[in-house]
């Protein structure tokens, strides 16, 4: 016979691997948004500042054009951005099937994975290999980061980004941040 306390026990490791199991699935969109991101920054790059450098005017123009750009980004799907950046043709062909294997899981954790994973979430051995395939997941979009941040590095310094001006820009911005608190 289980004791109350055995049975309070096993019911706060069960939650508690539960919410390791969320835990690690929120890691993993998270991740997958950085990637989003990244395609994002390709795009402002290869596509916005590639047009947009050449024909600057003022900046109040540059500042409209940009916000109409990336606020025409924000709306596409991630499917949508990686087509964009394939159209370019600034990344080679294994870079994209890596991106095209990163979409495709993105995918599924966005939209199928608690559903596939309903049997396994119930069992411990099954929140075990749950959060194992997500530990994959997060692997896969870090090194994906880790192939499209050079490139975007590569390109920020090519238009005069570099770290120092970096730095500053991001301070300004934790600083309007702080003073909109």
């Amino acid at each position: 016979m289980v004791s109350h306390k055995g049975l309070t026990r096993q019911k706060m490791d069960t939650s508690e691997h539960c919410k390791e199991v969320y835990a690690y699935f929120g890691l993993a969109m998270y991740r997958a948004q950085c990637v989003e991101q990244s395609i994002v920054q390709l795009l402002i790059f290869f596509d916005f500042f590639k047009e947009n450098v050449p024909k600057f005017e003022s900046r109040a123009k540059w500042e409209a054009d940009f916000d109409r750009f990336d606020g025409a980004l924000s709306k596409k799907t991630m499917g949508r951005l990686l087509g964009a950046i394939k159209e370019i043709g600034v990344l080679n062909a294994d870079i994209e099937n890596t991106l095209s294997l990163a979409l495709q899981k993105r995918n599924w954790l966005a939209h199928a994975y608690f559903v596939d994973r309903a049997l396994d979430f119930i069992n411990e051995a099954g929140r075990k290999k749950m959060i194992n395939e997500l530990e994959d997941a997060i692997k896969l979009f870090n090194s994906v980061e880790d192939i499209l941040n050079p490139i975007s590095k590569s390109a920020s310094i090519k238009y005069g980004l570099t770290d120092e001006i970096l730095e500053k820009l991001q301070k300004e911005m934790y600083e309007s941040a702080k003073g909109e608190l």
